[in-house]
Order: structure tokens, then sequence, then C-alpha cells
């Protein structure tokens, strides 16, 4: 191939010549990343691709106006942005229902087979990285964000056009007008040690692939993410405009077209033999790949189908994840302490020698509850089997070698404030609502993202300020003194200022977020969506009865119980009340409704003028209820384009069948 020499050309002397050799310069460029991304079959050597991309990158800094949406010079990087902006995606990012044994998958079969005759299955890699979704408009790549809490997540437009497997611009003839394409960012393993010995600072070094793609696809200066070896592998779309894809297989054709890589094997599979058989093979060279996997996507092929069933709260009702067998490792227990939860909960934990699990050092793993590990005749000094639940959460499994003939003694008091424990089943509890240890636990929860998300307040500082009397409820967090944090160890005028600064950021939050905040137990981040829709401010949560909460579907008894009993007590509304005293300021939906209290609807089959998740909405917003199944509480079902059992359920229990217009007609009455 002749390489142009002579690089002191003014070319947009003749802006015509300029356009011309511009385009031919971007698409001779993308054509070589492709060949060396994408195909692994080089046509140029490094050098002469290098002379291009200095051409071309002369070209458009001389004629600005001429430069082209997928230029791949936007893929070379070097902005730094202050911090990322949110981004909404236009249909949610769910994450997949875990399979873990043979028993599972055969009654997830059963449950698709039970409305769909002779099922179609695409297995597919299920790839250990970070999940992304990338927008296209027009065929030009628009926003890359990360997939957030499903529903919203961080623009990271700018580090994802770095990453050469990515394209700026869709090929192929069929190109839809909009389409969200979701899949994972991956970091080879080959290149993960000397990505970790290139690093000088130790704390800084990543503890494996996943990791390291995570913290490459964060770098607020999108140079140092160009210099990283990820690579993106497309699995998925959400929104989809202009253009119908049918099944599966189709959309994985339409990826390779459209210029994604494929990495591993995506495949078609009628029944349990075949699907055991192909996760038995992938799973025996899963140590020869270069890229981590920790299991197998299972999912229908027909996507009218997937319709059919939808999705729960959390992920789709058609596909799954078959998960491998966790990576255990053996070990010895030092010492058995204990954890105190926020809603007092004590929670035996084995204080190991240390070890590594698939690249992780672990140090502790959790024992759950006293029961097990009396039943296990755990003590310190035994050799026991660690395994990472999930690739995840350490656990202890069992004893390898007992060493400790003498039972573990469990405790009966408190090891914070030696208040008497209390037994609920299986577990232990503190009740004491001024132990110092559950208000460390709550306040770390307070801060969290999850809640008041207080950036900088972590759990050195909360444990410093409890120990020192700085705060004795939640309520002080909202209320600290300049002076009295100067006067303590490792707090600096600036630290301070800072930390008070963002406190005062964060006072504003919304309903559902304070209720989650305040370490009611059993009430997590789902539960307080659940009960904030219901009510309309704080006032009418406290007041209202056991049978109502009760009544609300997705809260059961032992919940509703937890929740009256929080609010019945006097010192936790006195600690509401300081926390509105100190500026804290709740957010309530003004936009909600009451046309629908009271009622409870389900919805089945395919609908035309609603998507599942707009109709949920409107339903939520009138202060209606939700429920995914049929049962005598359910006052209302939606019917859609072929409806599955929910139909001849409410048919039985005689509950109220209506269509979309009638639905329409029942918001306007």
């Amino acid at each position: 191939m002749a390489i142009q020499k002579d690089n002191s050309i003014m070319y947009h002397m003749s802006s015509n010549f300029g356009k011309k050799r511009i385009r031919e310069l971007v698409d001779l460029i993308n054509y070589h990343n492709k060949k060396y991304y994408l195909k692994d079959a080089p046509e140029i050597s490094d050098f002469e691709f290098d002379l291009l991309l200095k051409e071309l990158i002369k070209l458009e800094k001389e004629n600005p106006n001429l430069k082209l949406l997928d230029s791949p010079t936007e893929k070379i990087g070097g902005y730094i942005s202050d911090s990322f902006s949110k981004h909404t995606h236009l249909d949610g990012m769910y994450s997949l229902e875990n399979i873990s044994n043979n028993t599972e998958l055969e009654d997830f079969i059963k449950r698709i087979e039970k409305r769909i005759k002779s099922p179609e299955f695409i297995l597919e890699p299920k790839f250990d990285g970070v999940s992304v979704s990338i927008t296209y408009k027009k065929g030009f790549l628009d926003v890359g964000a990360t997939r957030g809490d499903g529903k919203i997540g961080e623009n990271i437009t700018k580090n994802i056009k770095t990453i050469k497997s990515v394209p700026l611009s869709l090929g192929g003839k069929r190109i839809p007008e909009l389409v969200e394409i979701r899949g994972e960012v991956i970091f080879p393993i080959s290149k993960f040690k000397s990505l970790n010995e290139s690093i000088k600072n130790v704390a800084q070094v990543f503890s494996n692939p996943r990791n390291a793609a995570a913290g490459s696809l964060r770098q607020l200066d999108s140079s140092i993410t160009s210099q990283r070896p990820l690579i993106f592998i497309p699995w998925g779309i959400g929104r989809i405009t202009n253009m119908a894809i049918k099944k599966e297989t189709e959309l994985i054709k339409f990826f390779k077209k459209w210029g994604f890589v494929q990495l591993g094997e995506f495949i078609k599979v009628n029944n349990f033999e075949d699907i055991k058989s192909h996760f038995n093979k992938v799973l025996e060279s899963r140590n020869n790949l270069d890229y981590e996997i920790d299991g197998l996507v299972m999912k229908l092929n027909n996507r009218d189908e997937q319709s059919i069933f939808g999705f729960t709260s959390k992920h789709p009702k058609w596909a799954a994840a078959v998960k491998f067998p966790s990576i255990m490792t053996e070990t010895k227990i030092r010492e058995i302490s204990f954890q105190i939860g926020r809603t007092g909960m004590i929670t035996p934990v084995a204080e190991l020698d240390e070890t590594k699990i698939s690249g992780v050092k672990v140090k502790r793993a959790t024992l759950h509850n006293f029961e097990l590990l009396e039943s296990m005749k755990l003590n310190i000094g035994d050799q026991v089997l660690v395994e990472r639940a999930g690739d995840v959460i350490p656990k202890v499994l069992k004893i390898t070698k007992k060493l400790n003939k003498v039972p573990f003694k469990i405790p009966t008091r408190c090891p914070c404030d030696k208040e008497n424990l209390c037994k609920e089943g299986s577990y232990m509890f503190c009740k004491n609502i001024d132990c110092s240890e559950i208000l460390k636990a709550k306040l770390a929860y307070l801060a969290s993202k999850k809640s008041f998300n207080i950036i900088g307040l972590g759990k050195k500082i909360l444990v410093n300020l409890v120990d020192n009397n700085i705060i004795n409820n939640i309520s002080d967090i909202f209320n600290l003194d300049f002076d009295n944090l100067m006067q303590l160890d490792g707090f600096g005028e600036k630290l301070t200022t800072n930390l008070i600064n963002e406190i005062n950021l964060k006072k504003e939050i919304n309903f559902d977020r304070f209720i989650n905040s305040l370490g009611i137990r059993h009430v997590g981040e789902n539960i307080s969506k659940i009960i904030t829709k219901k009510f309309r401010n704080m006032e009418e949560l406290q007041n209202t009865s056991l049978e109502d909460i009760i009544s609300i579907d997705g809260v059961g008894t032992e919940i509703a119980k937890s929740v009256r009993e929080f609010f019945s007590n006097k010192k936790n509304i006195d600690i509401i009340k300081k926390m509105l005293n100190n500026g804290v300021e709740i957010k309530y939906d003004k936009k909600v409704g009451s046309k629908l209290r009271g009622n409870t609807f389900c919805i089945t089959g395919v609908l035309e003028n609603f998507t599942r998740d707009g109709l949920v909405e409107i339903i939520q917003k009138e202060s209606g209820n939700i429920t995914s199944s049929i049962s005598k509480k359910t006052n209302y079902l939606i019917l859609g384009n072929n409806p599955g059992k929910k139909l001849s359920d409410a048919q039985t229990l005689g509950v109220n069948i209506i269509d979309e217009k009638e639905f329409l007609k029942l918001i306007k009455n």
C-alpha cells in the first residue's frame, strides 16, 4: 500500500480535496482497526498505521469543519472531565436470575415449556466484566454509559470511544434509527499482569481483570483509558426503532455486520442435555481462555416469546445465568470475631490466614449465624474450606481438619455494650438502640450511595466521630460543628470544610432513600420504594396502621410489624425530627395521584399502546399497586395479546379483566 510521505501539504487550500482525503483516511484507518482488533489479521505495520493516523490528525486540525462523526481520532483520548454526568437508559438494564444446579435448570426449562411448545434457547458466555450501554443514533455513536442502577448510569462516552473494538459508526446495510447496544467491557487476562507491574503505587494495583476493566472505564482522563487493552463484547439490545429483530440469532449476525467483535461460542440449543453438555465443555476450557467468564447466559431465542414472559422488578423471566461452581481454597481460622449490623444482628466472622481465591486476597469469611457455627463445630485453629459464593462473598463451607477439640462458646452479651442478646430463630440481636457499634453500622449505610450518598464520609471518620462522642445518633451527622471536628486527630481545616460542605449539599433526599437510611429491620432499598409509593408523606407513614402496611403488595406481615414497631418507638421519632430540624429535606413525588389508590393490578400478554414499564409507572403514580401473580387481593388484570396462565387464574378467582382501552377509561374516570 502506498503511504503519503509528504505531510506538509496544506490541504485546507482545497476543501474538496481535503474532504475527499479525510473520508478516504477515515475509511482506511477504520478498515485496518477492524482487521487488527476484530479479525487479528493486520495488513500493514504499526508504523504505516501511525503515518495514516498522523496525516488524518493534521488534516482535521487544519480543517475542523470537515471532521467526520466516525473519525478514528476520537479514539485517541486526552479529554479530562471534572466528573461523570448521569445518563438515563431508554430501556432498563436488568440483572439475571442465577441458576446454580441441575434442579434449578430443569425448573427453569419446565417453567418456559408450560407456555412455549419446544422452546429454542441461545447459550452464550457470561463475561466477568463491566456492563455498559452504547446508544447509536442514525448509525453514529451517541452515548456510552455504565449500567448504574439499571435505570441511570454514568456517562462515560469519551472513554467508550477509546475502545478499539467499539465502532464509532455502524457498518452494514441495515442500520436502525436508534439502538441501545448492551454488552460487557472486559480486560484480557494476558494483559492484566503487565498492567499491574506497570503501576508504581502498590495501593492502586487491581485485584482482578474485572476491577481493571472497571477502573480503566472510570478514568477522568480518557487518554489513560485509551492505553488499556479493553474489549467490548455485545450481548443484547435495549430500545431499538425503525427495525424489527425477531430472534437472538439474527441479532448476533447484526452485531458482526455492524462491526463488533465476538468472543466465545454463541450456540442454539433445544433441550436440557444439550445445555448441560455445552456447559461442561465450556467449564473444562475455562482456564484456557484469555478472558474471565463465570458461567453461561441462557435466553429464549424468539424475541416475541420473550415478550410473553416479561420482567420482574429485577430480571427478565425469559433468561438466566447458569453459574459455574464457585472457586474454593483451604486455610486456617485465626480468630472468630463478631460483626454488628445496622439492625443489631450479630454475625460471627472467621478471621483467616490470608489466602487467594480467583486472584482476590481473602482474610475474612462469614459464618452466617451461631446455629451454623455450632452445627459445624468450628473453632479457632481449625483448617477449613473457604468459598467465594458467586465469586464474590467468601464463606466457610466445612472443616477439613479439626485441630481445636474445645467447643466454641456462643456469646450471650453484646460484645460492644455488654447488653443481653436476644435470640430470634437462628440469629442473635442486640436490642439496645444506643449501642455504638449499631450506630456506626447505621451511619455507614446512611452515608452510602443507597441513602444520602455523602462522599468522603468513610468508616474510619465515622468510628472517630462516634468514639469521641461527636455523634450520638444518626441525626447528629447533619449538625457537625467545625471547631469540635478540628480538635480531633486527623482533621485538618480542608478536610473539615469539605466534609461539612458535602453533608450540607446532600441534605435534600428522596422519600424512599430517606426511609432506607433509617435502618428499619427488613427494610432495604426495594421495600423502601414499595412502601413510599403507598404514602404521600412522612406523617402519613408514621401514623398508618399495621393493617394498611400489610395490605401493600410485596410487604409481608413480618416486614409490616417491623415498620410499625420502628415508628411506635418515641426515640426513633425524635431522631427523625432532629434530622429534619438539622436541615434534612425530604423530597416527595408531587406528581403522585390517588385515582387508583387501594387497587392492585396485574399485567399479562404483549401490550400495544404501552411498554410494560410505562404502564407500571402510570399505575404507581396514581397510587395503584402492581403484582406479578394473580391472587384474591388482585383487583384488575390488564390484558395484552397472547395472554398467559394469569388469564385463567383471573377468571377462576373472579378478578376484573380489562384491556388497555378500558384501563385508560378507568384512569379518566
